[in-house]
């Protein structure tokens, strides 16, 4: 089995927290009480790269920046320890979350969809999903221009058909 496949991105190691080697994850889900659910994650700059952990506990922070998951996973047991895994990404095997509803998708299936203007002209790639407070950004590269920045509101955002690889989106006059 393509191990890469079947992982899904929840969140990034940011830092330590205390001396006894649980760390801190910002959550890339709309819902970190998923953490609760897992049994193992995996750590790695990459999806190929990532290693296996068992969680031991997890717990949940409000911090400025919303919410912070707490982690203590089998084998970390110092700061030094969670140091060397800073910046790192936290994925979870996508068999080990809950099913999406009807509408859901996660946001990495946006990357490398095309994006085009309701009249079927062509925009350019999602090549980045930018989480952010109030709402989602897609970046979309575009051939010869600068990247753009589309806000993923409903004023913006027309359709989005996973079947044809396609967002139609409907921009206000100077986004592109």
């Amino acid at each position: 089995m393509d191990r890469s496949q079947a992982l899904r991105e929840m969140g990034r190691i940011v830092q330590p927290h205390g001396i006894s080697g649980e760390l801190k994850i910002a959550p890339e889900t709309d819902d970190p009480n998923r953490f609760h659910a897992l049994k193992t994650i995996y750590v790695g700059s990459t999806m190929e790269s990532a290693v296996s952990f068992d969680i031991l506990s997890v717990r949940l922070q409000p911090s400025k920046y919303g919410i912070t998951v707490v982690v203590r996973l089998a084998g970390i047991n110092s700061r030094d320890e969670v140091e060397k895994l800073k910046k790192l990404k936290v994925y979870a095997l996508e068999s080990d979350l809950p099913e999406l509803e009807d509408g859901e998708y996660f946001l990495s299936d946006l990357i490398h969809m095309q994006v085009c203007l309701p009249n079927k002209t062509d925009v350019g790639v999602v090549i980045d999903v930018i989480e952010g407070q109030s709402q989602n950004l897609l970046v979309v590269s575009r051939e010869g221009k600068p990247n753009a920045l589309i806000p993923m509101v409903e004023e913006f955002i027309v359709e989005i058909d996973f079947d044809s690889n396609m967002i139609s989106i409907d921009p206000i006059e100077g986004l592109l």
